[in-house]
């Protein structure tokens, strides 16, 4: 049986369950918990390893639940839910037989199942009488495992090229509505899940850091932004098209974004921390000529099972980066953005949105590195 997103076998699914139910019984040993309880549909894909437990797409929290305790692990779903579940959203992890269903009718709560072990129960979202493990629990999931990150090769290629298909298709007089609706059509058909479609035309660009689509007209240039997913793992990138020559200023403010990015990029390795990173990029942002912009939109974070598990910001502390960690950037300046997902080895960073080969490239060159990014699309 292939896994969420096709190729992997039952027994290389099972060795994955098994490792994440381990980390979790860990987290549970050193909490004291008894029990713990993953609702979240982010913390349902990574331990069942891409299963999707969302029903209502805008909701952070699912229709089924996974219910760990030191010897057993079930599934907590209602009667309406549990066939779709084993022969659908979890066909890939049900031959293993790893998970048990405890399946209640949809009329009842499934509180009932564990009411008697609230005394030492963990809960990923509010939950009387457990404790809150959110957002401790991300760090189980982070940095990838080899078998995530292979799936996530594929993810970014996907929905990078999904996006760059639309990018040569658009015309002028589209509006940004349909123009995202041929994004996600796009994602969609290829088996991916957007969870941030945003599309800017001509000024709005300018105006607006997250341009939700609207019903303004494509006159010359479109931004279009985009979150994804399969399995539950998400990827991010930012992609400019612009019909005929771009004025001097939009040129500038691109190549001062992509610059910014550059930067970020060179210094995202393995034993670096992301407030290193950030520094870098408020340095840059100096640099050209942006000072005060890094202030005015998030720089980005660690992605993976959100679309930022956490977003950078000054004073915080963090933990190294590691080998695996995937991580999107995305700094901005007015009227320009440049973002892709990178994933971090040991010997640099691999760009799992990068575009195809017809896509037209820049070379910046940063702290001694040589670091391409996307220019804009001109048609």
């Amino acid at each position: 049986m292939a896994a969420a997103d096709g190729g992997s076998s039952s027994v290389e699914v099972r060795q994955e369950v098994e490792w994440k139910l381990a980390r979790t019984r860990e987290f549970m040993s050193a909490r004291g918990l008894d029990a713990i309880l993953l609702s979240r549909a982010d913390d349902f894909a990574w331990i069942t390893c891409g299963g999707n437990s969302r029903c209502v797409s805008t909701t952070d929290v699912g229709v089924a639940s996974v219910f760990v305790t030191p010897n057993s692990q079930f599934v907590i779903t209602s009667n309406v839910e549990a066939k779709r579940l084993k022969q659908e959203a979890l066909a890939h992890v049900e031959p293993t037989g790893v998970f048990e269903f405890a399946v209640h009718p949809w009329f009842e709560s499934p509180v009932k199942a564990f009411e008697q072990m609230y005394g030492g129960l963990g809960a990923d979202t509010p939950l009387a009488g457990a404790e809150l493990v959110y957002p401790d629990i991300v760090s189980l999931r982070t940095p990838f495992t080899k078998w995530e990150a292979m799936r996530y090769v594929e993810i970014g290629r996907g929905v990078s090229d999904a996006v760059e298909r639309v990018c040569f298709r658009i015309e002028p007089g589209m509006s940004e509505r349909a123009i995202a609706g041929a994004i996600a059509s796009e994602l969609m058909e290829e088996g991916f899940t957007p969870t941030v479609l945003l599309v800017g035309v001509d000024q709005r660009v300018h105006e607006r850091r997250h341009p939700v689509p609207t019903g303004r007209r494509l006159e010359r240039y479109c931004m279009i932004v985009v979150c994804a997913h399969r399995g539950g793992l998400v990827v991010a990138l930012t992609r400019s098209t612009h019909f005929g020559d771009p004025s001097p200023e939009l040129t500038r403010a691109h190549r001062a974004a992509v610059r910014v990015h550059a930067a970020m990029i060179a210094a995202t390795r393995v034993g670096a921390v992301y407030q290193d990173v950030l520094a870098r990029a408020v340095a840059q942002y100096g640099i050209e000529g942006f000072t005060e912009e890094w202030r005015c939109h998030h720089q980005g974070g660690p992605i993976g099972y959100q679309d930022r598990e956490f977003l950078v910001v000054p004073g915080s502390a963090y933990a190294p980066i590691r080998p695996l960690q995937a991580v999107a950037w995305n700094p901005s300046v007015p009227g320009a953005k440049s973002e892709d997902t990178l994933l971090v080895l040991e010997n640099g960073v691999q760009t799992v949105t990068e575009p195809s080969r017809r896509w037209p490239m820049i070379e910046v060159r940063a702290d001694g590195i040589a670091v391409w990014r996307p220019d804009i699309l001109v048609r």
